[in-house]
């Protein structure tokens, strides 16, 4: 084999690998480095996680889930917990998330957070005033309250602006595992 050959070899491998992976970034799933202190004590920054995106076409996003999203006017990409969910009547009162819902009312129970931390509302969500969602708008908090910005800030997210759902922690190793 000539070195014209494996040369030419080499270059088709390396072309043929950079777009099956650029199409399986694009498509499927991708990796994100959390950053800043938005999601504390869930992620911290540094950490790295896979982040899917196949199953936001079929299946609907549930109050609870971690995904990420692109906000508006922001560059980056930004790790954030699905709060409100279509159909919901979304309210901040009292350091606690009120939800009604077809005819019921119930506090959000958020096991994932400190017991003492309040939420307060923002520019876009005040406080005591409640939201309704309509159908493919979301409402996404960062699980430290006090220094996230999220829909507090910058609003409804657009289902549209959901990349896709956190679905495991390769880094640090320690935390390696899938999310919950």
């Amino acid at each position: 084999m000539s070195i014209k050959n494996v040369i030419l070899e080499t270059v088709e491998t390396i072309v043929v690998s950079i777009a099956v992976i650029s199409l399986i970034y694009s498509t499927i799933a991708s990796i994100e480095v959390v950053l800043g202190s938005s999601m504390e004590p869930n992620f911290h920054t540094n950490e790295r996680i896979l982040v899917e995106h196949v199953t936001r076409f079929y299946k609907p996003f549930k109050r609870g889930e971690v995904v990420v999203i692109r906000p508006p006017d922001e560059n980056r990409h930004f790790i954030k917990r699905i709060i409100g969910i279509p159909g919901d009547v979304f309210k901040i009162k009292d350091c606690k998330i009120q939800i009604s819902r077809e005819g019921g009312k119930f506090e959000l129970e958020e096991p994932y957070l400190d017991k003492t931390l309040c939420t307060k509302g923002g520019y876009s969500i005040i406080e005591g005033r409640g939201i309704r969602l309509n159908d493919n708008e979301y409402i996404v908090l960062g699980d430290n309250r006090p220094f996230s910005v999220d829909s507090r800030s910058f609003g409804i997210v657009a289902k549209d602006r959901i990349i896709g759902r956190v679905i495991f922690m390769f880094w640090p190793l320690n935390r390696i595992g899938f999310t919950k």
